[in-house]
């Protein structure tokens, strides 16, 4: 019998969160090694070769821009990247969460965190 190839309609599958969050993890990880890297090493090197180019670099992440999008954007990403990174660890190392249960909540758990935690971010920046 020969097997065919199975088409996946992925818009109707239904995940579960520590599925969805494990997915997540990965595209962030990819969004920081080409996007939040390059960005971050420019913000390091505008910060570090002189005082107009550091007053630059205050200056265009203190008023809404684009490029201050994107470096807000980055930490917010790698703030999420780190979460689902010790939720992770935590599953391996130490067992915890390892459940179907478990781990939908502890999932549940590190978006709720990421949420609130970036709103307060977002709300120190703007006020």
């Amino acid at each position: 019998m020969q097997e065919r190839p199975v088409y996946l309609d992925l818009t109707k599958i239904k995940l579960p969160m520590s599925g969805f969050s494990s997915i997540t993890h990965r595209l962030s990880g990819m969004y920081i090694f080409f996007v939040s890297v390059p960005v971050f090493l420019y913000c390091i090197y505008l910060s570090s070769s002189n005082k107009s180019n550091f007053d630059i670099l205050i200056l265009s992440l203190s008023k809404f821009s684009f490029f201050s999008f994107l470096v807000y954007l980055s930490i917010l990403i790698l703030w999420y990247h780190t979460l689902t990174g010790v939720r992770h660890l935590i599953m391996d190392f130490f067992h915890i969460g390892e459940s179907l249960k478990g781990s939908n909540y502890s999932a549940i758990f590190v978006i709720f965190f990421w949420l609130i935690s970036s709103l307060a971010f977002l709300l120190v920046i703007i006020l």
